[in-house]
């Protein structure tokens, strides 16, 4: 009867060993996913290097055929650039438009290209209150006819905008 016992504890003991060595290396498969995701690109610099949305020069091979946004930069850091990037994508997305390219230039200026070739300007150091006032005005009932063909917004007024047409 200890024999039996003792095989029956065998094959427990040995089927929690499988079961917790399973739970880990799958923690590890995740670990290393997350490493990986971090280094899937999201900007052409410059038009030139691939960099992750870390900031981390990527290297590419020629399985990737992403259509990333292009970072051109004039004088700034890419990482502060990239947190402009998505702090405008998320008002922008309000109207279903998407960055394609975003320009900084020395002054100042950062000029936005969305997919559907619009164009819309604001000045870093307003950025939040410019961001602001396209927000309620993307929100307001007369965004809708006023943003029909339009080609260019320009947020460098003080508290105002100017939409260019076709």
């Amino acid at each position: 009867m200890n024999i039996r016992l003792d095989i029956k504890i065998f094959f427990l003991f040995s089927l929690v060993s499988l079961s917790s060595y399973a739970l880990a290396s799958s923690f590890a498969g995740l670990n290393t996913q997350e490493k990986e995701f971090k280094k899937i690109p999201h900007f052409y610099l410059n038009g030139v290097e691939v960099i992750s949305q870390n900031g981390e020069l990527i290297l590419l091979d020629d399985n990737y055929s992403l259509a990333l946004v292009n970072l051109l930069i004039d004088g700034k850091e890419p990482l502060g650039l990239m947190n402009n990037y998505y702090e405008i994508q998320e008002v922008l997305l309000l109207k279903d438009l998407h960055i394609k390219e975003l320009e900084y230039k020395k002054f100042g200026q950062i000029k936005i290209q969305t997919a559907g070739n619009e164009f819309i300007k604001f000045q870093d150091f307003q950025l939040s209150d410019q961001l602001i006032t396209l927000k309620l005005f993307f929100q307001s009932k007369e965004s809708q006819n006023l943003l029909r063909n339009f080609k260019t917004i320009d947020l460098r007024h003080k508290n105002k905008l100017a939409i260019g047409y076709y």
